[in-house]
């Protein structure tokens, strides 16, 4: 019976982790952030046990939403007493529970808690690596591991990361909880980025069997979507990312072979990708356009387009791919681009200038980047016709993979070179 229930919690937790912990957030104050958290993860616990032996509830998002109030309530009761046992009468006045925060508001209310709550994730007193990190962890319920792996760091540096970021808060007045529209701005870069990141999970998960995790693509495009409509946060840079996260959506069905493994883009059927999200994404791109804004959204944007509107892989134009890069590289840096970018040079200037790209990316960036670091290189000593090389880079690279599909993919390219090896 758990394991009928198993994917029902599942999905709630992703679906309704983020905006229960702002409810809850709302309700209890800033300060106790980390008990939000707490009391949603055990009542999506008690979810598990208490939904196959007396049902699912008519309404499960109310019942975890009550669940965890009344699991908050009991522990800041205890803590009063507690208090209350330890202390003097005149400490009585300041209890724990005492003080009441709310979420920021916007100018213009949006009206959605979880996207209320990504803003107060991305308060300017919290550095802006420990911002996502916090953003991933409260509003998508990453966990460490997993928010580690997508910003490429150590779960170490991540922990610490959010330590501080909660600590920040915690100390934070209540006067910034109006938010004008200079500090939505001030705060819009790293909500971009976080939900950029959330899409990324999702589109190349490091977690479960299928590469791909649709439920949080989806969620990313609901927010980014929400952000772009909202009269405040509406910049050409909102729109670009929109499109971004079309563009690779609409490709999904054909990144995904019928047996769920990952299916690359030079084996891709482009009949499989999707029309209505490629014409709504272009609607995007289009009110992106105005003004002289160029993000890094602008550019990968333009990347994920040139890919879609080739007819087929051969006729991809990678000069142009490679320019992006090299824009999006100078305004953009990151391991991730210079390992994109040098795939692309592979192809607009020859495999060698593009193996050489990969061979020039720092030791330290390299390891951060490793399987796939070592499944490009592979790659490039295959189309070089150097198939030992290949087989070499190719078991590095399973060695170091993390997910199940990852794992699948690698082992696919390992059978075909040993079959053509044999043959």
């Amino acid at each position: 019976p758990v394991s009928t229930a198993s994917p029902l919690v599942e999905h709630f937790f992703r679906h309704e982790y983020g905006r229960l912990v702002a409810l809850l957030t709302r309700d209890l104050g800033v300060r106790h952030l980390e008990l939000a958290e707490d009391v949603v993860q055990s009542a999506l616990s008690r979810a598990l046990v208490a939904w196959p032996r007396s049902g699912t509830p008519a309404d499960p998002s109310a019942w975890l939403y009550r669940t965890a109030k009344n699991l908050a309530i009991d522990t800041l009761r205890r803590q009063r007493r507690q208090f209350e046992l330890t202390s003097g009468d005149e400490e009585r006045s300041s209890t724990p529970g005492d003080t009441r925060f709310e979420l920021p508001r916007f100018e213009t209310e949006i009206g959605d808690e979880t996207l209320r709550l990504l803003f107060l994730c991305c308060h300017p007193a919290i550095t802006v690596d420990a911002q996502v990190a916090l953003a991933l962890k409260m509003v998508s319920g990453f966990g460490v591991q997993e928010i580690a792996q997508g910003l490429l760091v150590t779960t170490s540096n991540i922990e610490k990361r959010l330590s501080r970021a909660k600590e920040k808060l915690r100390q934070q007045p209540t006067a910034w909880i109006e938010l004008d529209s200079a500090q939505v701005h001030e705060r819009l870069d790293a909500v971009l980025s976080t939900i950029y990141l959330i899409f990324n999970e999702g589109y190349a998960t490091t977690q479960g069997e299928s590469p791909i995790r649709r439920d949080l693509c989806d969620e990313a495009i609901r927010l980014a979507k929400m952000l772009a409509a909202h009269p405040t946060c509406n910049t050409p840079a909102a729109d670009a990312l929109v499109a971004v996260l079309l563009l690779h959506a609409a490709r999904f069905d054909g990144r995904q072979g019928p047996d769920g493994s990952i299916v690359l883009l030079a084996q891709q059927d482009r009949q499989q990708w999707n029309g209505d999200l490629l014409r709504e994404a272009m609607t995007f791109a289009a009110r992106a356009a105005r003004g002289t804004e160029l993000s890094r959204y602008h550019l990968e944007a333009a990347i994920a387009w040139e890919h879609c509107r080739a007819p087929n892989f051969e006729s991809t134009d990678w000069r142009r791919i490679a320019d992006y890069y090299r824009l999006l590289s100078q305004q953009h840096p990151s391991p991730m681009i210079q390992l994109n970018a040098a795939v692309a040079i592979s192809y607009a200037d020859g495999i060698e200038a593009g193996r050489q790209r990969l061979l020039q990316i720092a030791d330290a960036d390299r390891r951060r980047l490793r399987p796939w670091w070592d499944c490009c290189l592979a790659q490039l000593h295959e189309r070089l016709g150097q198939q030992d090389l290949a087989i070499s880079h190719w078991r590095d690279a399973l060695a170091l993979a993390l997910s199940p599909s990852q794992q699948h993919l690698i082992r696919q390219h390992l059978q075909r070179l040993n079959a053509e090896g044999r043959a």
